[in-house]
């Protein structure tokens, strides 16, 4: 018994090739989508690693009065929260310069960090599209050559179909780890903000309070 679909003589490869220019567009859209995701995660991990961490060591050397430790800390740490953190323990004595500082320095982190992310929205929101419209394509393809086919049977349509639809599947492939990607970095980006925001303002409080003392 052949088995289902055998004597239609259709295989992957003849599938992949008859999506065409779309399907071609979709594969190279999912391979940059997939450098980018890639040296986005790596931008994330370097721009928030060990920020916990970081964070503790700076409130303990603020409460013991080792600004010069602190400093020399920020230094030697390459993430992107060190320049928020060395806005708000150099500069200016004015607390609300200084703060504004800060808020620059977090603004310009977020920026660095979101680099990309318009792309990865818009690959995720055009894809689906994109496979859609090959799709129609393929099935418009597929009804002019049942009419230009005499005595073809529902075979022929089906196998166009079939095609077709390659190219609805592999928008919808590429969309969701596009569309996956930018709301977590998106996420994380905000996150850091308020991380970020919290510990400069906790920073500056202290130092405040030093210097009043």
């Amino acid at each position: 018994m052949a088995a289902p679909g055998a004597g239609f003589g259709v295989s992957f490869k003849d599938i992949i090739i008859s999506g065409g220019p779309t399907l071609a567009l979709l594969i190279c859209l999912s391979i940059y989508s997939v450098a980018l995701i890639w040296e986005r995660w790596k931008t994330f991990r370097r721009s928030t690693g060990d920020l916990s961490r970081l964070a503790e060591k700076l409130k303990a050397m603020l409460s013991q009065g080792s600004l010069a430790d602190a400093v020399a800390l920020c230094r030697t740490h390459k993430g992107a929260a060190s320049a928020v953190v060395m806005a708000s323990l150099t500069g200016s004595s004015d607390k609300a310069e200084r703060k504004r500082s800060a808020e620059r320095a977090i603004e310009r982190a977020v920026a660095d960090m979101q680099k990309g992310l318009t792309v990865l929205g818009t690959v995720a929101s055009v894809a689906p599209f994109i496979g859609l419209f090959g799709t129609v394509i393929g099935v418009m393809r597929a009804f002019r050559d049942l009419a230009s086919a005499a005595g073809a049977g529902p075979g022929v349509v089906a196998i166009g179909i079939s095609e077709a639809l390659v190219c609805t599947a592999a928008g919808i492939f590429v969309a969701i780890p596009a569309l996956a990607a930018y709301n977590y970095f998106n996420l994380m980006s905000s996150r850091f903000a308020d991380e970020m925001g919290w510990l400069s303002e906790e920073i500056i409080e202290k130092l405040s309070e030093k210097v009043h003392r």
